[in-house]
């Protein structure tokens, strides 16, 4: 459905009586501004989504660095211990190594994910963005071509009041 057929449907459809704006006077501003505002949600929806995405890429990338942190404590305790000609304890020190070697690979392709989910996110708010700003440029059209048509309606019984005080006076 395009976006002329969706203004049509949209100017066909009357508001109930008790949802008056006071700056309107027609029906038409009345939808065209209920869906200007339920556009507008979308689009905060959709932002509050993205920035949902990012805090949460971002709590991955903290944890990541704090595991990265461990595992260097890890491998430092390892080292420390072998020099030290304790084995048991740097072989423990590398099996949970390998452990959280493991754990952060999961971490980092969990944040690899978002960080994709979130550029698809974006990608769509962008266009979102844009085709809401192409139906507000398409309703500020509709309610400029409304005012025109209003003003010729009233320029014309303006014309015809005038000609029919004239005639009478000849």
């Amino acid at each position: 459905m395009g976006i002329f057929s969706r203004l049509a449907a949209l100017l066909g459809v009357r508001p109930s009586a008790g949802k008056r704006d006071a700056g309107t006077s027609s029906g038409e501003q009345l939808t065209l501004a209920d869906a200007q505002l339920k556009q507008q949600a979308a689009v905060q929806k959709m932002r509050r989504g993205v920035a949902d995405v990012s805090v949460s890429r971002q709590r991955l990338d903290l944890q990541a660095a704090d595991l990265q942190k461990a595992l260097d404590a890890l491998a430092a305790q390892a080292e420390k211990s072998q020099a030290a000609g304790d084995e048991g304890s740097a072989q423990t020190a590398m099996g949970r190594h390998l452990i959280m070697t493991g754990q952060l690979s999961d971490l980092v392709s969990q944040r690899d994910a978002l960080a994709e989910q979130e550029a698809m996110l974006i990608a769509a708010l962008t266009q979102l963005q844009a085709r809401v700003a192409g139906f507000n440029v398409t309703a500020e059209t509709l309610r400029a071509t409304h005012k025109a048509a209003d003003a010729n309606q009233s320029i014309a019984q303006a014309l015809e009041d005038f000609g029919d005080n004239q005639t009478p006076g000849k």
